[in-house]
């Protein structure tokens, strides 16, 4: 979670780490979700407090998510119309859902219930944002486990479930094939090598101006499905006072811990000292 793209600035890199994401973040448009099954509107906006409280929660007299395994057949990573290098939606097994644009950050958060519409007996999935707003909904086909998601009242946006909760990690490859390449998110890079024997190696590089850039390097093992740095990470802040001269390197600390995973078709940096990168999903360079 290369090449390097820089934008000429000159800022501290704390300011180029934060400033990197909620810029990029801040100039998307969100795209409003139609939602269908009006009759029912209501009775879900009405009862969202009382949905977010316990997963089987009476929201009215007839309407009730009481099902162990009502999330299980909805986990895993679904995308528009299929194509992996569009927009993706992430369901876990306890429903809850983060919703990411096609340039890998995050639109939305929240949880999904099981709501019953009177109107048409039957149930339906109601998505709620994490402050507590309904964002969308949509059939339970009765389906245990789904493939196909259609929203709107023409099935649009349509979902396809691509990954399972595991994802591009339950497709048989090893870890060495998986991991290792060049993954990017805006401005950000990531290199991963493996070095055999378990061991591997990401430098991400994040850019700042045409000069600069901030740097960290984790050394990694593969450990429960996923690549850990556990507390010998460095980052540090790379200048470049002309293109023939080496560039100045400032180590700023020397402790960080991280973890990649794979999410669905992409890569997650969880930077654990910095939590810099917790909105964003990088896709891998194809050559």
């Amino acid at each position: 979670m290369k090449n390097v793209r820089l934008v000429v600035v000159s800022f501290s890199v704390a300011a180029i780490v934060t400033g990197c994401g909620h810029n990029i973040f801040e100039s998307s448009t969100e795209q409003e979700v139609t939602t269908v099954f009006s009759s029912v509107t209501e009775i879900a906006e009405e009862t969202t407090s009382s949905v977010f409280t316990t997963k089987s929660t009476t929201v009215t007299e007839t309407t009730t998510v009481n099902y162990s395994d009502t999330y299980e057949g909805l986990s895993g990573y679904w995308y528009i119309d299929g194509d992996p290098s569009a927009a993706l939606l992430h369901i876990s097994s306890d429903g809850k859902f983060t919703a990411y644009y096609a340039n890998g950050l995050v639109e939305n958060e929240g949880i999904v219930r099981k709501v019953l519409d009177p109107a048409i007996n039957n149930y339906i999935y109601c998505m709620y944002l994490d402050s507590g707003k309904l964002y969308s909904k949509f059939a339970d086909d009765g389906e245990k486990e789904k493939t196909d998601i259609y929203m709107g009242n023409n099935g649009i946006p349509h979902y396809v479930k691509l990954y399972g909760e595991g994802g591009l990690g339950d497709d048989g490859r090893g870890p060495e094939e998986a991991y290792t390449g060049t993954w990017n998110c805006e401005r950000a890079h990531i290199d991963i090598t493996y070095y055999g024997e378990g061991i591997f190696h990401a430098t991400v590089k994040w850019g700042a101006s045409a000069s600069t850039h901030a740097q960290w390097e984790y050394p990694l093992i593969f450990e429960n499905d996923k690549l850990i740095c556990n507390g010998n990470g460095t980052r540090s802040f790379v200048e470049y006072e002309d293109a023939e001269s080496e560039p100045k390197v400032t180590e700023e600390y020397s402790d960080g811990s991280a973890e990649f995973t794979l999410e669905g078709n992409h890569l997650f940096w969880n930077n654990l000292t910095e939590h810099n990168a917790d909105d964003m999903l990088f896709s891998k360079e194809e050559y």
